[in-house]
């Protein structure tokens, strides 16, 4: 009988011992399955979306079929207001299966990518209501100024990329169509642009067109051709004459169209002022900072810091000029000038010069190639002083810069801008944290405050890099933060505020900016473009705050260069999932 018992009694212990094992099993199949169910989950969104535009696609991935991508349509998209609307449907599907998944059972990757997606899910929702708020042109950033030179940049690495890139061609008109029916629309809401930003559409389409056989796309399409081994010489002939075909018979009548279309819609605007004078306008532009600052900070704290800056820059202004009363003489501007010009104008020696000079404050980035082009002349009047052409996933080397030599860039201000697109910016932070094995489906989203506000952060260092002295580069730095913050500054007092052209003036004037032209100028680029000056210096400012807070965790531990690893592994995201995943490192 005791012997029975005991036995049992083992039997149950036996159990009982097993039961962590078990556990223990049952957990790591569980957590096996949901991050399997998560990396699916992403996998397939990241197919879905990214095969909705070839040109995203093909600037994402050299290779499609690497990510599983092996048939496609060839596509521009779709821009009229029923597209859209149905993009923001899928996207609310999209986050509702996001929901399902446990986010607690994620591994802390798979765990950042849910926050993000989470949270640009949960903001695209709120911008729903806003579709037709929303501008897709523009004279300088609009979708017809920067198309032809995405165009001009798709590279070839097959037949089929060349024969895709004539069908995108051919698909223009259709899509130009679908931005004038955008267009029309958001003229019969009340909310079409003003006068003068219309008649900026119509001179840079027209231009476009006034290039006629120097135009871009003719000029470039017979180098990407050169390379291509493949062909026989009478098969790159035929392709140079269809090209030709589809930019005399596609592209130039949509340009033509666009710009009649726009012609006739103009004087339909009703509101020559900032976004706070449309219907929900203020919502919409507090709605509009998060989306394109990945700040969600108020506004009113957000016009609170950058005011804060501006203070303190002009007090470390006043101090400079203090130490070096001759900075802001005649003789002192033509020594400055003297300094600066002694600079390099050689892009490749001066992006040579960054990557050695930053490796005391930035991780070793991976060993990466690139080329420095300029912009087609016809084009200097429509496009930014420079700008850097993201890698494809696949392909880190294959990188490109381009300035334009209408913005009259050297010295010190070529170097800040090089420091901005190449090293330590743009080109350095897509290669490092593209090499840090980013879920491919973050690809999909767009994070100007961190992208643009990591190159204006970095920018604002490398003047202490170039081999001028302390005070010149102060002076440089300072200014450029300045003129950043001025313009954010009047950014929201315009489009959330209210100003008109006469507060404006008085505001420019207490910072020593006068004259018709000056405000004119400051108050049409910015109507342009709600909120595309703080993508760059609100982003700069949050790098600035989270080094800061970074600072007080770490105390005397702290690593600028391990600081600026966690920023670059956590890559591009709004800031508060930033935030929490770099300041959660320093215990």
């Amino acid at each position: 009988m005791l012997q029975s018992f005991l036995q049992k009694l083992r039997r149950h212990w036996l159990f009982l011992a097993f039961i962590p094992v078990l556990t223990f099993l049952f957990c790591s199949a569980y957590y096996y399955w949901i991050n399997h169910s998560f990396l699916s989950f992403t996998d397939s969104l990241f197919q879905s979306e990214i095969v909705q535009s070839t040109l995203n696609l093909h600037y994402t991935l050299n290779d499609p079929s690497s990510c599983g991508i092996e048939n496609y349509p060839v596509t521009l998209g779709k821009a009229d207001p029923e597209s859209l609307l149905s993009s923001c449907q899928t996207l609310n599907k999209y986050h509702t299966a996001l929901r399902k998944i446990p986010h607690t059972w994620l591994s802390q990757k798979n765990r950042l990518t849910y926050d993000i997606l989470d949270l640009c899910f949960e903001t695209q929702k709120q911008g729903e209501k806003y579709l037709l708020y929303q501008e897709p042109l523009g004279p300088s950033l609009g979708t017809q100024a920067q198309l032809p030179v995405l165009l001009a940049e798709y590279s070839f690495h097959s037949t089929k990329d060349i024969e895709d890139y004539l069908t995108l061609l051919e698909q223009i008109p259709a899509y130009y169509d679908g931005l004038l029916s955008f267009e029309q629309a958001k003229a019969e809401a009340g909310l079409f642009m003003n006068d003068t930003i219309a008649q900026g559409i119509i001179d840079q389409c027209n231009a476009f067109l006034g290039t006629e056989k120097e135009n871009i796309l003719f000029t470039t399409f017979e180098t990407r051709l050169e390379n291509q081994k493949n062909l026989s010489e009478k098969e790159k002939l035929d392709f140079i004459q269809k090209n030709e075909n589809a930019v005399e018979t596609c592209v130039f009548p949509a340009y033509k169209k666009l710009s009649e279309g726009i012609l006739a819609l103009k004087g339909s605007g009703n509101n020559e002022l900032g976004l706070c004078y449309y219907p929900d306008g203020k919502s919409y532009y507090t709605y509009l900072l998060k989306d394109l600052t990945g700040c969600y900070n108020s506004i009113d704290d957000i016009l609170e810091r950058i005011q804060r800056q501006i203070r303190t820059d002009i007090t470390k202004l006043r101090a400079l000029v203090q130490n070096n009363p001759s900075l802001l003489t005649d003789a002192g501007i033509e020594t400055l000038q003297n300094n600066t010009a002694a600079i390099s104008d050689d892009p490749q020696k001066l992006l040579a010069d960054l990557q050695d000079k930053i490796s005391a404050d930035f991780p070793e980035p991976p060993s990466v190639s690139y080329d420095v082009k300029y912009v087609e002349k016809s084009l200097e009047n429509y496009l930014s002083p420079a700008f850097y052409l993201t890698a494809p996933l696949d392909n880190l080397n294959q990188n490109v810069i381009y300035i334009n030599r209408g913005a009259g860039y050297e010295g010190l201000d070529l170097y800040s801008t090089l420091a901005h697109e190449g090293y330590p910016g743009h080109l350095y932070q897509t290669v490092f944290s593209s090499s840090s094995g980013i879920n491919p489906v973050r690809s999909l989203l767009n994070f100007g405050g961190y992208v643009e506000g990591w190159a204006t952060y970095v920018e604002m260092m490398s003047f202490s890099y170039a081999d001028v002295d302390e005070a010149t580069a102060e002076l440089y730095r300072i200014n450029r933060s300045l003129t950043l913050g001025i313009s954010s500054l009047l950014d929201i007092f315009i489009h959330y505020y209210g100003y008109d052209k006469s507060q404006v003036s008085a505001c420019l004037a207490q910072f020593g900016f006068t004259g018709e032209n000056v405000t004119e100028s400051f108050f049409n680029i910015i109507l342009e473009s709600p909120g595309n000056y703080l993508k760059y210096y609100l982003g700069c400012l949050c790098f600035q705050d989270l080094q800061n807070a970074a600072r007080k965790k770490a105390g005397e531990n702290f690593s600028l260069k391990n600081f600026h690893k966690k920023i670059l592994e956590t890559g591009p995201c709004p800031f508060p999932v930033l935030y929490s995943y770099v300041l959660q490192q320093y215990k």
